[in-house]
C-alpha cells in the first residue's frame, strides 16, 4: 500500500489535492477506501482554512486495527463528521457524546483527514454499516445531513403529530422523509411554489408558501428550519 494518499484541501478559496502521509492504524482505527461523499454547506464554510475537506463519506474497508470487531476487510462503511470522543465522561455514557469535551469532529481537530481524499480513517464506533440493499450515494449524505434531521426529530416527534419543514434543500429533504416515516403529518413551507409537486412526492401532506399561509388547517407541533437562511417570523 501506498505511504501517502490524496486529500483535497481547501486553499484561496479553491479545492486543490495534496498528499498526506498514509498513518499507522491504531487498535480500532479503520482505513476506509472513499467511493462517495456528499457535498454539505459546511465544507463551503471550510474552503478557507486548508484542512482535508469532506465529511460525508462511504467506502471500502481497506484495513482494520488489531482491536477492530464490528467491520472486516471488505465491508462499506460511512462517517466522517463526528470523529471519536473519550468514552469516559457523563456526556459519553449518558449518549450525548457529541458533547464531550474530548470530542473529535470535523473541522475542529484531526485536519488531514477528510472523506473527499482516496481514503478516510475512522475509529470503529464512529462508523456506519452500510446496509446490502442501499446505494452508496445515497448513504453518502445521511453520514451528516441525515444524521442532523434525525436527531433533531427523532427524540420529539409522536405518531400524529404535525410536523412543519421550513426549506427543501438537502436538509429539508431528508426531514420531510423521516418526519413522514415516524407517522407525523408533514407540512412544508417554501420560498417557491414550484417545490409543491416534489414535497408531496416526498411524504408531505400539505404545502405552502411562506406569506401566504391563510389557510392553513392547523398549527404544528415541531418546526424543522431546514433553509439556507432564518424565515422573516413576522410574516
Amino acid at each position: 500500500m501506498s505511504k501517502s494518499y490524496t486529500i483535497y484541501r481547501g486553499t484561496n478559496s479553491a479545492i486543490k489535492p495534496t498528499s498526506t502521509p498514509l498513518p499507522t492504524l491504531g487498535p480500532l482505527d479503520i482505513l476506509v477506501k472513499i467511493t462517495h461523499s456528499g457535498l454539505c454547506a459546511t465544507d463551503l464554510a471550510y474552503v478557507d482554512f486548508s484542512i482535508a475537506l469532506g465529511h460525508e463519506g462511504v467506502g471500502i474497508v481497506e484495513a482494520i486495527g488489531n482491536d477492530v470487531k464490528q467491520f472486516k476487510i471488505g465491508d462499506r462503511a460511512g462517517g466522517g463528521y463526528h470523529r471519536s470522543s473519550c468514552a469516559q465522561c457523563t456526556y459519553c455514557l449518558s449518549g450525548a457524546d457529541i458533547w464531550c469535551y474530548s470530542r473529535s469532529i470535523y473541522g475542529e481537530s484531526d485536519f488531514a483527514n477528510g472523506t473527499f481524499g482516496q481514503y478516510y480513517i475512522g475509529r470503529e464506533t464512529y462508523l456506519h454499516r452500510i446496509p446490502d440493499n442501499m446505494a452508496s450515494e445515497h448513504a453518502a449524505p445521511l453520514q451528516c445531513a441525515g444524521a442532523t434531521t434525525y436527531n433533531a426529530l427523532v427524540s420529539v416527534v409522536k405518531p400524529g403529530e404535525r410536523v412543519g419543514v421550513i426549506g427543501i434543500g438537502g436538509l429539508g429533504h431528508l426531514a420531510v422523509q423521516f418526519a413522514g416515516k415516524m407517522g407525523a403529518e408533514v407540512v412544508v413551507f417554501s420560498t417557491s411554489g414550484d417545490k409543491e409537486g416534489e414535497a408531496r412526492r416526498l411524504g408531505a401532506r400539505e404545502f405552502y408558501v411562506l406569506g401566504e399561509m391563510e389557510g392553513l388547517r392547523a398549527p404544528v407541533n415541531t418546526l424543522v428550519v431546514a433553509g439556507s437562511r432564518y424565515p422573516d417570523w413576522t410574516m
